[in-house]
Protein backbone atom coordinates (compact mmCIF):
# COMPACT_ATOMS: atom_id res chain seq x y z
CA UNK A 1 0.00 0.00 0.00
CA UNK A 2 1.56 3.20 -1.01
CA UNK A 3 2.06 5.72 1.82
CA UNK A 4 -0.53 8.53 0.41
CA UNK A 5 -2.73 6.36 0.67
CA UNK A 6 -1.83 4.93 4.06
CA UNK A 7 -1.64 8.09 5.20
CA UNK A 8 -4.70 9.46 4.10
CA UNK A 9 -6.84 6.70 5.16
CA UNK A 10 -5.50 7.56 8.87
CA UNK A 11 -7.17 10.90 8.27
CA UNK A 12 -10.26 9.98 7.48
CA UNK A 13 -13.08 10.10 9.93
CA UNK A 14 -14.69 12.02 12.85
CA UNK A 15 -12.14 14.03 15.81
CA UNK A 16 -13.97 17.63 14.74
CA UNK A 17 -13.73 16.69 10.60
CA UNK A 18 -11.48 15.89 7.71
CA UNK A 19 -9.82 19.33 7.85
CA UNK A 20 -8.55 18.68 11.31
CA UNK A 21 -7.59 15.40 10.88
CA UNK A 22 -5.40 16.86 7.61
CA UNK A 23 -3.76 18.99 9.25
CA UNK A 24 -3.15 16.19 12.21
CA UNK A 25 -2.04 13.71 9.71
CA UNK A 26 -1.40 15.33 6.41
CA UNK A 27 -2.11 12.84 3.21
CA UNK A 28 1.42 12.09 1.41
CA UNK A 29 1.60 13.00 -2.41
CA UNK A 30 1.21 9.84 -4.38
CA UNK A 31 4.36 11.40 -6.42
CA UNK A 32 7.16 12.80 -4.32
CA UNK A 33 5.61 11.06 -0.95
CA UNK A 34 5.57 14.73 0.51
CA UNK A 35 3.13 15.68 2.66
CA UNK A 36 0.97 17.58 1.43
CA UNK A 37 0.44 20.90 3.07
CA UNK A 38 -3.31 22.09 2.49
CA UNK A 39 -5.68 22.78 5.22
CA UNK A 40 -8.29 22.77 2.34
CA UNK A 41 -7.61 18.86 1.62
CA UNK A 42 -10.16 16.25 -0.03
CA UNK A 43 -10.66 13.38 -1.77
CA UNK A 44 -9.19 14.75 -4.92
CA UNK A 45 -5.99 16.20 -3.15
CA UNK A 46 -3.64 13.30 -4.07
CA UNK A 47 -0.64 15.54 -5.13
CA UNK A 48 1.38 18.54 -3.39
CA UNK A 49 0.68 21.44 -5.61
CA UNK A 50 4.05 21.37 -7.07
CA UNK A 51 4.01 18.02 -8.75
CA UNK A 52 0.64 18.69 -10.05
CA UNK A 53 1.29 21.87 -12.08
CA UNK A 54 4.74 19.71 -13.11
CA UNK A 55 2.51 17.10 -14.76
CA UNK A 56 3.76 17.29 -18.21
CA UNK A 57 2.12 18.01 -21.35
CA UNK A 58 3.33 15.80 -24.62
CA UNK A 59 6.35 17.77 -26.30
CA UNK A 60 7.99 17.90 -29.18
CA UNK A 61 6.53 17.37 -33.11
CA UNK A 62 3.71 14.92 -32.85
CA UNK A 63 1.48 12.80 -35.48
CA UNK A 64 -1.72 14.93 -35.70
CA UNK A 65 -4.23 11.68 -35.64
CA UNK A 66 -2.51 9.50 -32.64
CA UNK A 67 0.41 11.75 -31.09
CA UNK A 68 3.44 9.57 -32.16
CA UNK A 69 6.59 11.67 -31.98
CA UNK A 70 7.77 12.95 -35.64
CA UNK A 71 11.36 13.54 -36.25
CA UNK A 72 10.46 16.64 -38.57
CA UNK A 73 8.47 19.84 -38.02
CA UNK A 74 6.83 19.68 -41.55
CA UNK A 75 5.16 15.93 -41.01
CA UNK A 76 1.50 15.56 -40.25
CA UNK A 77 1.02 12.03 -39.41
CA UNK A 78 3.32 9.33 -38.32
CA UNK A 79 3.92 5.83 -40.63
CA UNK A 80 1.41 4.24 -39.06
CA UNK A 81 -1.43 6.93 -39.26
CA UNK A 82 -0.78 7.61 -42.89
CA UNK A 83 -0.11 3.99 -44.43
CA UNK A 84 -3.21 2.48 -42.31
CA UNK A 85 -6.74 2.61 -41.27
CA UNK A 86 -6.39 3.50 -37.61
CA UNK A 87 -10.25 2.92 -37.21
CA UNK A 88 -10.44 5.90 -34.87
CA UNK A 89 -10.53 9.69 -35.97
CA UNK A 90 -8.29 10.95 -33.75
CA UNK A 91 -6.28 10.43 -30.25
CA UNK A 92 -5.57 12.73 -27.62
CA UNK A 93 -3.38 11.98 -24.06
CA UNK A 94 -3.38 14.14 -20.89
CA UNK A 95 0.65 13.76 -21.01
CA UNK A 96 3.73 10.92 -21.64
CA UNK A 97 3.31 7.46 -19.65
CA UNK A 98 7.13 8.10 -18.00
CA UNK A 99 6.77 10.65 -14.94
CA UNK A 100 4.41 11.64 -13.04
CA UNK A 101 1.37 10.09 -15.35
CA UNK A 102 2.69 6.66 -15.67
CA UNK A 103 2.80 6.86 -11.81
CA UNK A 104 -0.58 7.88 -11.57
CA UNK A 105 -1.73 5.26 -13.93
CA UNK A 106 0.28 2.88 -11.58
CA UNK A 107 -1.20 3.45 -8.78
CA UNK A 108 -4.98 3.32 -10.07
CA UNK A 109 -4.28 -0.05 -12.23
CA UNK A 110 -1.86 -1.94 -9.41
CA UNK A 111 -2.71 0.01 -6.31
CA UNK A 112 -6.39 0.17 -6.38
CA UNK A 113 -6.19 3.72 -5.45
CA UNK A 114 -9.51 4.80 -7.02
CA UNK A 115 -9.51 8.93 -6.15
CA UNK A 116 -6.58 8.05 -9.01
CA UNK A 117 -10.03 8.35 -10.97
CA UNK A 118 -11.36 11.19 -9.70
CA UNK A 119 -8.48 12.99 -10.23
CA UNK A 120 -7.58 12.21 -13.44
CA UNK A 121 -11.08 12.11 -14.93
CA UNK A 122 -11.47 15.79 -13.84
CA UNK A 123 -8.58 16.74 -15.41
CA UNK A 124 -9.51 14.84 -18.75
CA UNK A 125 -13.54 17.13 -18.67
CA UNK A 126 -10.92 20.24 -18.15
CA UNK A 127 -9.18 19.03 -21.12
CA UNK A 128 -12.25 18.46 -23.12
CA UNK A 129 -13.27 21.97 -22.17
CA UNK A 130 -10.73 23.90 -22.53
CA UNK A 131 -9.10 22.48 -25.85
CA UNK A 132 -12.16 20.84 -27.74
CA UNK A 133 -9.96 18.55 -29.56
CA UNK A 134 -12.77 16.22 -30.46
CA UNK A 135 -15.60 18.86 -31.31
CA UNK A 136 -19.17 17.05 -30.63
CA UNK A 137 -19.16 14.02 -28.31
CA UNK A 138 -22.54 12.06 -28.38
CA UNK A 139 -21.56 9.33 -26.00
CA UNK A 140 -18.63 8.12 -23.66
CA UNK A 141 -18.02 4.17 -23.59
CA UNK A 142 -14.41 2.78 -22.47
CA UNK A 143 -12.21 0.01 -23.11
CA UNK A 144 -14.05 -3.05 -21.92
CA UNK A 145 -11.78 -5.57 -20.03
CA UNK A 146 -12.61 -9.53 -20.04
CA UNK A 147 -14.66 -10.57 -16.55
CA UNK A 148 -11.73 -12.30 -15.63
CA UNK A 149 -9.69 -9.31 -15.46
CA UNK A 150 -12.34 -7.17 -13.73
CA UNK A 151 -12.69 -9.88 -11.28
CA UNK A 152 -9.02 -10.14 -10.57
CA UNK A 153 -8.73 -6.45 -10.05
CA UNK A 154 -11.71 -5.71 -8.48
CA UNK A 155 -12.71 -3.18 -11.34
CA UNK A 156 -12.09 -1.65 -14.89
CA UNK A 157 -10.44 1.64 -14.72
CA UNK A 158 -10.70 2.54 -17.84
CA UNK A 159 -14.39 2.57 -16.66
CA UNK A 160 -13.74 5.00 -13.68
CA UNK A 161 -12.49 7.45 -16.08
CA UNK A 162 -15.15 7.35 -18.35
CA UNK A 163 -18.06 7.47 -15.73
CA UNK A 164 -16.11 11.01 -13.94
CA UNK A 165 -15.80 12.15 -17.58
CA UNK A 166 -19.44 11.65 -18.28
CA UNK A 167 -20.88 12.45 -15.27
CA UNK A 168 -18.48 16.06 -15.04
CA UNK A 169 -19.44 16.85 -19.06
CA UNK A 170 -23.20 15.84 -18.59
CA UNK A 171 -23.01 13.25 -21.17
CA UNK A 172 -24.56 9.61 -21.44
CA UNK A 173 -21.91 6.79 -20.49
CA UNK A 174 -23.04 3.43 -22.02
CA UNK A 175 -21.10 0.07 -22.77
CA UNK A 176 -20.77 -0.28 -25.93
CA UNK A 177 -18.19 -3.36 -25.83
CA UNK A 178 -17.41 -6.43 -24.65
CA UNK A 179 -14.47 -8.47 -24.65
CA UNK A 180 -14.91 -12.03 -25.36
CA UNK A 181 -11.88 -13.43 -24.61
CA UNK A 182 -8.92 -13.52 -22.52
CA UNK A 183 -6.00 -12.09 -24.25
CA UNK A 184 -2.29 -12.15 -23.62
CA UNK A 185 -1.15 -9.24 -22.05
CA UNK A 186 -0.04 -6.39 -24.53
CA UNK A 187 2.90 -5.02 -22.39
CA UNK A 188 6.55 -6.96 -24.26
CA UNK A 189 4.15 -7.82 -27.43
CA UNK A 190 5.83 -6.00 -31.20
CA UNK A 191 3.01 -4.23 -32.52
CA UNK A 192 2.36 -6.98 -34.81
CA UNK A 193 1.66 -9.35 -32.38
CA UNK A 194 -0.19 -6.49 -30.20
CA UNK A 195 -3.17 -6.19 -33.71
CA UNK A 196 -2.75 -10.66 -33.65
CA UNK A 197 -3.45 -11.04 -30.05
CA UNK A 198 -6.47 -8.47 -29.91
CA UNK A 199 -8.43 -9.61 -33.69
CA UNK A 200 -11.79 -10.34 -32.52
CA UNK A 201 -11.44 -10.09 -28.78
CA UNK A 202 -14.19 -7.04 -28.39
CA UNK A 203 -17.91 -7.50 -29.53
CA UNK A 204 -20.44 -5.12 -30.20
CA UNK A 205 -23.30 -4.50 -27.90
CA UNK A 206 -25.70 -2.54 -29.63
CA UNK A 207 -25.39 -0.72 -33.04
CA UNK A 208 -25.78 3.30 -32.99
CA UNK A 209 -24.51 6.43 -34.66
CA UNK A 210 -23.19 9.59 -33.79
CA UNK A 211 -19.41 10.15 -32.33
CA UNK A 212 -17.97 8.26 -29.48
CA UNK A 213 -15.14 9.40 -26.46
CA UNK A 214 -13.47 5.88 -26.14
CA UNK A 215 -11.56 6.19 -22.80
CA UNK A 216 -8.81 3.96 -21.74
CA UNK A 217 -6.04 4.83 -19.26
CA UNK A 218 -2.64 4.26 -21.81
CA UNK A 219 -2.33 4.23 -25.08
CA UNK A 220 0.67 2.76 -26.58
CA UNK A 221 0.77 1.69 -29.97
CA UNK A 222 -2.84 2.06 -30.83
CA UNK A 223 -4.08 -1.71 -31.42
CA UNK A 224 -6.63 -1.88 -28.60
CA UNK A 225 -8.10 1.73 -30.02
CA UNK A 226 -7.90 0.68 -33.34
CA UNK A 227 -9.74 -3.24 -32.54
CA UNK A 228 -12.25 -1.23 -30.38
CA UNK A 229 -13.10 1.65 -33.13
CA UNK A 230 -13.55 -0.72 -35.68
CA UNK A 231 -15.77 -2.85 -33.96
CA UNK A 232 -17.58 0.62 -32.98
CA UNK A 233 -17.54 1.66 -36.98
CA UNK A 234 -18.96 -1.84 -37.78
CA UNK A 235 -22.37 -1.04 -35.92
CA UNK A 236 -22.64 2.51 -37.37
CA UNK A 237 -20.76 4.44 -35.12
CA UNK A 238 -19.97 7.79 -37.03
CA UNK A 239 -16.46 8.73 -35.38
CA UNK A 240 -14.46 7.57 -32.66
CA UNK A 241 -12.23 9.61 -30.54
CA UNK A 242 -10.15 8.41 -27.97
CA UNK A 243 -8.83 9.87 -24.67
CA UNK A 244 -6.14 8.49 -22.40
CA UNK A 245 -4.35 9.57 -19.33
CA UNK A 246 -1.52 9.04 -20.70
CA UNK A 247 0.98 7.74 -23.71
CA UNK A 248 3.60 5.43 -23.83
Amino acid sequence: MCAWRRSFKRGRGGWGGKNLLALLFPPRCLICSRPIDNLLVDDLTILCARCEHELPALAGFRCHQCQEPLAEEGLDLCRACGTSDRGFDLMRALGPYAGGWGTLVRALKFEREKAVAEFIAKRMAACLVSQRPFGRIDVVSYVPMSRSAVRARGFNQARLLAAGVATKLDLPLEKLLVKSRRTLPQAGLSARRRRENLRGAFQLIRSGEGNVLLIDDIFTTGSTAEACAHTLKSGGYEKIFVLTAARA
